[in-house]
């Protein structure tokens, strides 16, 4: 079955992608195979995700249906001429490779509905974090991730909202050259100042501390993404070995998932709060521990002392909530990164890359 412009006429996901040719505005053939994702996201967008081969090579496809807004190729875009011109050469290891890129407009069968446009967009296909089997991999992959998103911030003026493991990837350039991917960009808005999203999209035991309270803060802040991407590193390390999740028993954050937000909340204060005997990384990635107890008591310090400040009950008093008095900050993640990984481990920004 053939696809083409008559894709227009009904784009209301799911399509019977299996099997199928897509016809892409360029001429060229995408050969569709199975499923990868599906969701409604917060933002008012539908994402499917297909693995598919393009001249034979395997590459990913992810449709959007979107109301009009600017899309996530766009802001990669925007991103990587940004580094061409800066000379900041070594981000572009760790954005996605788009491929192919094309927009379609979608008739929406209700009168009512706000018009949307399908974002078709091919991109070379990348592995998942949590099929590294070392520490070292993923500990130059969790540099990589951070670098990508500190710049990306700092520099781009992108917040990306949407860290969570299936959004962290790699590439494998060879043996020695493995590169963290930040994927999926489709909640990424432009800095600063955006309002919480809706409905939020990281899975509750990876969401950020202040993210599981009762009253959700107005605006979404980088710190919640840097929390989110420390859990992401204590459960690749403690709850994976070989490339794949060990036996339930042996998780030591498996209630997390099975837990309501102020349930959570409050295994998370004990986390933070008290000794870590009751948790340790896998085998292979003992020589992450460090890093973890470093990086855990920064998120604690910080939480402790906004507690400390709301005690004070002093309306005269200022306290910086988005770094949380000072202490979860770039520079703080960055310096027990380079720390606490060996020699080596964050240590490439490198300018020879095949995808510049």
């Amino acid at each position: 079955m053939s696809f083409h412009e008559d894709m227009n006429l009904h784009a209301q996901p799911p399509w019977p992608f299996n099997s199928t040719t897509l016809i892409l505005s360029n001429g060229r053939s995408l050969e569709l195979a199975d499923s990868v994702f599906q969701s409604n996201c917060a933002n008012g967008q539908i994402v499917y995700i297909c693995r598919a081969k393009l001249d034979s090579c395997g590459v990913v496809v992810k449709w959007s249906w979107s109301p009009a807004r600017i899309y996530e190729a766009q802001i990669l875009e925007s991103a990587i001429n940004l580094a061409r011109v800066r000379g900041d050469l070594w981000v572009l290891d760790h954005f996605p490779r788009d491929l192919h890129y094309e927009e379609r407009a979608v008739n929406p069968s209700d009168q009512h509905s706000e018009p949307r446009t399908l974002h078709i967009l091919v991109q070379e296909e990348l592995y998942p974090i949590t099929e590294l089997t070392t520490a070292e991999a993923p500990g130059d992959a969790f540099f990589g991730l951070f670098k990508c998103y500190r710049w990306l911030y700092e520099v781009a003026g992108i917040m990306h909202r949407d860290i969570k493991l299936t959004t962290l990837m790699y590439r494998k350039l060879s043996p020695a050259q493995i590169y963290g991917v930040l994927n999926g960009f489709t909640l990424a808005v432009l800095t600063p100042g955006h309002s919480l999203l809706r409905r939020l999209e990281t899975p509750p035991p990876l969401l950020a501390f202040d993210l599981l309270e009762s009253a959700l803060p107005v605006e979404y802040l980088y710190r919640y993404d840097l929390e989110t991407l420390f859990y992401a590193l204590l459960f690749i390390s403690c709850h994976y070995e070989d490339g794949a999740q060990i036996a339930r028993h042996r998780q030591p954050f498996k209630d997390w998932h099975e837990l309501s937000n102020s349930n959570l909340l409050s295994y998370k204060t004990s986390f933070f709060t008290r000794g870590t005997r009751l948790w340790a990384p896998t085998s292979q990635f003992r020589d992450l521990r460090r890093l973890i107890l470093s990086l855990r008591r920064m998120f604690r310090d910080g939480i402790m002392a906004w507690a400390d400040f709301c005690d004070l009950e002093d309306p005269t008093s200022v306290f910086d909530l988005a770094t949380l008095g000072g202490h979860i900050t770039f520079d703080n993640f960055e310096s027990a990164s380079n720390t606490h990984l060996r020699s080596g481990y964050s240590r490439r920004l490198q300018v020879d890359s095949t995808l510049r």
